[in-house]
């Protein structure tokens, strides 16, 4: 047992998480670039130098825990809010997700241990990357937060190849050049030594290509559609109060009408935009219509309930997105189907029945029929995203009817000033890339954006700022992108591939 623990907490593993923690800063709000380089580098040193595939296993699971335990470490925000009483649980999340996430690494350390060193155990390491970070958005409902190709979400020449193979296959992609790096700084005797060489030259070629694809971008908006996104910034220790209620309701129709209201077509609102049944309460029914110009409609996130005879409770809550004209009737609705554990429904209660007290409400919200393009009067047909359902790739956009664009409402209030909304707004970026398509990302607190269909941000609201956003639909790519088509199965190919490249030993030849 005591070799165990040696081998899994040696001085090894405790520089691994120092490098986990180093490469958050790769991440948004940062983007120091450098730092990814410096965190896989450092990882592949520390491989070769490792004992054997224990001591890999530990090097993984060291980088993965300070990776995510520090770049999730925001969430703890979540439980500081007043009023909810939660204050006591705030050390839990870093330490929650950094176990979580020790496991992915581990693995992807384990397979790289098996290759031999040099530009062969970099490749097996990439897909393996690609692999468990694939693994990480399907396991226990999945969630695929900052994928290490984010890193680039500021530098839009770069994202352009998540067009082609998704964030996953840039991930791939950039923990293969950064491990590169680990060869740096040795004189140029050696072949493997001109690695780092290789690492510059693959990054230039996706700047290139990326370069040329934004060079015959199509710059141009839809015709005759004008949003205006509504931020109105509720605290969200505020946002469930009763008393405020009607109050933060009046916010949202006011900063509807401001200003040059006329020429507005869509109005958005952001995930649960107020506490009121939207449609279902005659009088926020009624401010509907105060909120909207005549002819224009309202695409609004909401709470939506459904009579569920023979079911306790005798009801279904839904977190939703309506649709709504200028006389407050509805024109469809979109129900959340990717809910988020603990937030929005508490799991494994059958087993485990305390896990209600740690779920805000008391009723589980319901599951909706999952991604599909709707068709809605007066609106080029859309593809609705509540939430974090807009972190996961492939997982988006209706592929048989596909969407002009997405739109993804919001409430980021939970995590204050923090990385959090930063790391959120950049996988609505990725999205975009990966699918070929704008998305209008609508958020209480913010950060509200339009976001073009090559991943560029046209205009933004700042974090915890008031106001709205005025600015046209850009069109979608004339032609589904390759990663649009074929999703998941092309990362998933690379990935396997790159891990038998790097695993597959040649034969050597006999010799008489």
């Amino acid at each position: 047992m005591r070799t165990l623990f040696k081998k899994f907490f040696g001085k090894a593993c405790v520089k691994a998480v120092f490098l986990g923690m180093a490469t958050v800063f790769a991440l948004p709000p940062y983007f120091f670039v450098p730092a990814v380089f410096f965190g896989f580098a450092g990882l592949m040193r520390l491989l070769d130098r490792s004992e054997g595939l224990k001591d890999a296993v530990g090097i993984g699971a060291g980088f993965g825990f300070g990776y995510f335990g520090f770049g999730l470490a925001w969430v703890s925000q979540a439980m500081l809010i007043d009023g909810m009483g939660y204050g006591a649980m705030a050390p839990l999340p870093p330490l929650g997700f950094g176990l979580w996430g020790a496991m992915f690494p581990a693995m992807a350390c384990f397979a790289a241990r098996l290759a031999p060193a040099g530009a062969r155990r970099a490749l097996t390491l990439a897909g393996a990357w690609i692999l468990t970070e694939m693994l990480r958005g399907v396991l226990f409902t999945g969630f695929p937060w900052n994928p290490v190709g984010s890193v680039w979400t500021a530098f839009p020449a770069m994202t352009q190849t998540a067009s082609l193979f998704g964030v996953y296959g840039l991930s791939g992609a950039t923990v293969f050049c950064a491990s590169l790096f680990a060869f740096a700084g040795k004189p140029f005797r050696r072949r493997q030594n001109l690695l780092p060489l290789l690492s510059v030259a693959l990054m230039a070629a996706a700047a290139i290509y990326g370069g040329i694809r934004l060079k015959h971008a199509d710059n141009t908006f839809v015709r005759g559609v004008n949003f205006r996104l509504v931020q109105a910034n509720i605290p969200q220790g505020v946002k469930w109060n009763r008393d405020a209620a009607e109050r933060n309701l009046m916010k949202h129709v006011r900063l509807s009408r401001q200003g040059d209201a006329d020429r507005i077509t869509h109005v958005l609102w952001p995930e649960t935009a107020t506490s009121f049944f939207l449609l279902q309460d005659s009088f926020a029914r009624g401010m509907i219509t105060s909120a909207l110009t005549q002819g224009s409609i309202l695409l609004a996130g909401s709470l939506r309930s459904e009579r569920a005879e023979g079911e306790t409770p005798p009801y279904k809550l839904y977190n939703s997105i309506i649709a709504a004209n200028d006389l407050g009737i509805e024109l469809g609705h979109y129900d959340k189907a990717h809910l988020v554990p603990f937030g929005e429904y508490a799991p494994l209660t059958d087993y485990l029945p305390f896990i209600r007290r740690l779920v805000p409400g008391n009723t589980d919200f319901s599951v909706g029929k999952g991604v599909h393009t709707s068709i809605i009067p007066r609106t080029v047909p859309v593809g609705f995203l509540v939430c974090y359902e807009v972190i996961f790739p492939g997982r988006v956009a209706d592929k048989q009817v596909r969407p002009y664009w997405l739109m993804n409402a919001t409430n980021d209030g939970w995590y204050g000033v923090s990385a959090g909304p930063y790391q959120h707004l950049a996988a609505a970026q990725m999205r975009s890339v990966e699918e070929g398509l704008p998305l209008a990302r609508v958020a209480n607190t913010g950060i509200s954006a339009m976001i073009d269909a090559y991943g560029r941000i046209i205009a933004s609201l700042p974090l915890n700022k008031e106001g709205v956003l005025d600015v046209g639909l850009p069109r979608r790519t004339e032609k589904q992108t390759f990663y649009g088509t074929h999703g998941n199965t092309v990362p998933l190919i690379l990935g396997l591939v790159s891990v038998m490249m790097g695993l597959v030993r040649k034969r050597r030849k006999k010799t008489c």
